[in-house]
């Protein structure tokens, strides 16, 4: 299968958020794993409606969730998991089409340390943009939104 091709160079983006949550390695780890708890925080902005969600999670498994705007401009994550280890870390791939457009490409790790009574959060995310996206400035778009995501862990803990 081919697929349309965008010129230009391919744009790398590299980041990493770090948060505290006031729950355990395990009640995160929950959050981030359960369907119907993630369904509740990983989700479009304002206006994105759901089309439709599936997730696997399973070494190997496939996670998908597309959404779509009033405008019709739709998103689609497209995840598979390479390494779940409970309570400790998540690592994952992922492709965003924008609109049936392969916008990028991502490897994103997930880490969980215990402090205290708490969870040290770490996630680092590296990312290529196919479709023409100015580097510096989709990393740190992909960055706000995926802090937004992170944002909303928190009310489900």
């Amino acid at each position: 299968m081919t697929q349309a091709k965008t010129k230009g160079k391919i744009g790398h983006g590299h980041f990493t958020i770090e948060r505290f949550y006031d729950a355990s390695p395990a009640r995160v780890f929950k959050a981030l794993s359960d369907p119907a708890i993630k369904a509740k925080w990983f989700v479009g902005p304002e206006g994105w409606v759901e089309v439709a969600r599936a997730v696997d999670f399973r070494i190997g498994g496939d996670e998908v969730l597309l959404g779509r705007f009033p405008s019709g401009f739709e998103t689609r994550f497209d995840a598979r998991y390479y390494e779940i280890i409970e309570d400790e870390r998540i690592a994952y791939s992922y492709d965003m089409h924008l609109s049936g457009r392969h916008h990028s490409l991502s490897v994103a790790t997930i880490e969980l340390f215990a402090e205290g009574s708490g969870t040290n959060f770490l996630f680092t995310e590296q990312v290529a943009f196919f479709d023409g996206t100015d580097a510096e400035q989709g990393t740190a778009s992909r960055k706000h939104g995926t802090n937004s995501h992170f944002d909303r862990v928190a009310s489900c803990l």
